[in-house]
């Protein structure tokens, strides 16, 4: 059951970015944009046989959003690759984990003072992509990882300003805070990610 549910919800991953890839090929260029910055990642790990001896400690990576368009006013949506990385120390060892998930994301982009300030709920739908855990002068991956792998949500709240709007070009910095949790995870081991990001967003 657990194994169909995964699968399940990777196929609706699937179907997601190939209706933005298709829905997006005839809408680039409307609301298009590309946004880009850094991640700040703590974990948040949990299991039944984990010390409290663990220490997690936050570490940062770099994202990528790609809009292509608009469904409707002030609503876009469009692809993301999102670095979440940690680091963790038990007794004298030290833990280092980087993961690369690549998904798709639905914003809302709510105007204020004249539209120069935007407040962008979001909510992205991720998979891990590629991702190595080195520990005990050992590098393992972790694709194989049910804490890792598996359809990952990620609920997103951030503000940007609109530094330069103009018809032919605009520069925005933004912050996001993100939350991102797998509900296709069964296993006794539980993970959080929280991020805090800093953008630039070009509109093209």
């Amino acid at each position: 059951m657990v194994r169909n549910l995964q699968q399940n919800s990777l196929r609706m991953i699937n179907r997601f970015l190939v209706f933005l890839l298709l829905y997006g090929y005839n809408s680039f260029g409307q609301g298009s944009y590309i946004e880009a910055g850094v991640n700040n990642t703590s974990y948040t790990f949990s299991s039944e046989y984990s010390s409290n001896d663990f220490e997690l400690d936050s570490s940062t990576g770099i994202f990528l959003r790609v809009g292509l368009g608009e469904i409707i006013d002030y609503l876009d949506y469009g692809f993301s690759y999102q670095q979440f990385n940690s680091l963790g120390n038990l007794y004298e060892n030290t833990f280092e984990w980087k993961t690369n998930y690549v998904g798709g994301f639905v914003q809302y982009n709510l105007p204020l003072f004249d539209e120069r300030l935007f407040l962008t709920p979001a909510i992205e739908l991720l998979t891990l992509f590629s991702g190595k855990q080195f520990s005990f002068g050992e590098v393992y991956k972790l694709g194989g990882e049910k804490e890792f792998t598996g359809a990952w949500v990620s609920p997103r709240f951030g503000a940007t300003f609109m530094a330069v709007d103009s018809r032919r070009l605009s520069i925005g910095v933004g912050y996001n805070f993100s939350y991102s949790l797998n509900p296709t995870n069964s296993t006794e081991q539980s993970l959080i990610f929280m991020s805090h990001q800093l953008s630039i967003k070009l509109g093209l």
